[in-house]
């Protein structure tokens, strides 16, 4: 996979020490700062939306707003990371044959044991939501060789592929603030560079939080007002004070208006006038709209990044089924699958390829680092397979189903030895294990749909009989009426 990528001749020794400078990191900081108003101060989304497409400074600070202040935009890229930070990771030689293949992957995973792989992993897939990341590798040169001493995450605003306002499309370049326009390029031997869904040759990706921000624009936006609603619930409070009143009158006014409205006991002097039918009447919006119109943009959120709604919000309106969440399900893991492939890629060409061309030389085997995309379920249907093959004939190795299925050795099976192969029991029950799964869920599933469809059935009965009832005793009443009025 990505040693045939590689090249084979061994780059420059990376140089030592922090490219990265204290100084770019507090201007960072600093460009940050802004966020602790909405957006920066920019109210109009049409602004920000602008200096996300043009890639303005400002861009990567709208970002991280964006996903900070955003719940449901951090909780949806929070899952799409875990599904691929909880697998399993493993370093394989390129052949079990070969003592120096060995001793490169040997190599390879003591130098990640070295460093924190856990929360490089995590910022390697930032990408995700920002389109691009970037992580500077620490290296020890002094013996001539090369060998890693951490990874430090970067800010995405330190970086370009190109002067700003230009195609993305050179290669890194570092920039001395977040607010310029151009930079020096800088080995990228020295960094990890990770671009999600590259189009068009544009090195910085096709970010998510870009794809996610009308959502999230309108859904903060529906929060507003339905404060709005939720404050005005007691109606608009209107004291009312001469044309030729003094600006203290008025604020006396108003402060008196905001009393009635906030408190239940209230001082008011002799000639206090207030306009009651205001008082008296709520907004008359339902407040279902405001929440009907928030779940709108969230399940639009939740389908953007991770292709599914149904694990996310258990279904959308109740109306979710289980072949629509297997179809959700489905999707979701299909875009774990991918950036699980495109993480892997990573790792194996700047990380790994270059650690062994530095330390081994350009003939050495190359490792390859990987995560486990093997699926439950798919294990559950492959062995449903396995066992029919079996069943026809098929003779199936001790040690296909050790290193397959995970299934310890007993004493005196050799899964290195083809002939060593699975006896079948004859007493054992022809059930294929998908099929007891399924069965087992379906049973409990239509138990329920049968409940609630006598329920249903039993409701819409007695809604009858009821109407029936009233018409009935509406009539007698009509009936006991007209004599008296004719009196």
């Amino acid at each position: 996979m990505a040693d045939e990528a590689v090249d084979k001749a061994a780059p420059p020794l990376p140089p030592k020490g922090s490219l990265i400078s204290d100084q770019a990191l507090y201007l960072t900081q600093i460009s940050l700062y802004r966020n602790t108003i909405a957006f920066g101060g920019t109210r109009n989304p049409s602004t920000v939306w602008q200096s996300m497409t043009y890639n303005q400074a400002t861009t990567m600070a709208y970002y991280r707003e964006l996903e900070e202040k955003d719940s449901d935009v951090a909780n949806c890229l929070d899952s799409l990371k875990m599904s691929v930070t909880k697998r399993q990771r493993s370093v394989a030689p390129a052949n079990d044959k070969d003592s120096r293949a060995v001793d490169t992957m040997e190599f390879i995973e003591a130098q990640l044991a070295a460093v924190d792989f856990d929360a490089v992993l995590d910022c390697i897939l930032d990408a995700a939501g920002y389109g691009f990341s970037v992580q500077e590798l620490m290296f020890d040169v002094s013996a001539g060789q090369a060998s890693l001493t951490g990874i430090d995450d970067c800010p995405q605003e330190l970086f370009l592929f190109g002067d700003r306002f230009r195609p993305q499309v050179g290669p890194l370049q570092l920039l001395e603030s977040p607010w310029a326009s151009s930079g020096a390029e800088v080995p990228e031997n020295k960094f990890l560079i990770t671009t999600y869904r590259k189009r068009g040759r544009d090195r910085m990706g096709r970010p998510l939080l870009k794809e996610v921000f009308w959502d999230s624009w309108f859904k903060r936006n529906v929060l507003r007002f339905w404060l709005k609603f939720a404050e005005k619930g007691p109606g608009t409070a209107v004291v009312r004070y001469a044309d030729s009143s003094d600006p203290e009158q008025k604020q006396l006014a108003a402060d008196l208006a905001q009393s009635i409205v906030d408190g239940t006991a209230v001082g008011v002097p002799a000639n206090f006038q207030i306009e009651l039918e205001l008082l008296k009447t709520a907004r008359a919006q339902d407040p279902a709209v405001y929440q009907k119109l928030k779940e709108h943009h969230q399940y639009s959120i939740a389908r953007r990044i991770l292709g599914e709604t149904l694990t996310s919000f258990g279904n959308e309106g109740g109306t979710g089924s289980k072949a629509q969440g297997d179809v959700h399900a489905d999707t979701f893991d299909s875009r774990s699958m991918s950036l699980c492939s495109a993480v892997e890629k990573v790792v194996n060409l700047q990380l790994v390829a270059p650690l062994v061309l530095w330390n081994f030389g350009p003939d050495a085997p190359m490792p390859v680092w990987s995560l486990d995309k093997k699926q439950k379920q798919d294990l559950l249907q492959r062995i449903n397979i396995d066992a029919t093959a079996q069943r026809m004939g098929k003779k199936i190795p001790v040690g296909y189903m050790n290193t397959t299925y995970q299934i310890p050795l007993a004493q005196g099976e050799d899964a290195e030895d083809p002939n060593d192969v699975l006896v079948p029991n004859a007493a054992a029950p022809n059930v294929a294990i998908t099929d007891q799964a399924r069965a087992s869920f379906s049973e409990g599933k239509d138990q329920a749909a049968g409940e609630l469809k006598q329920f249903d059935a039993l409701f819409a009965d007695l809604a009858a009989k009821s109407r029936r009832v009233m018409k009935a005793r509406i009539g007698e009443l009509a009936a006991e009426a007209r004599p008296a009025v004719v009196k």
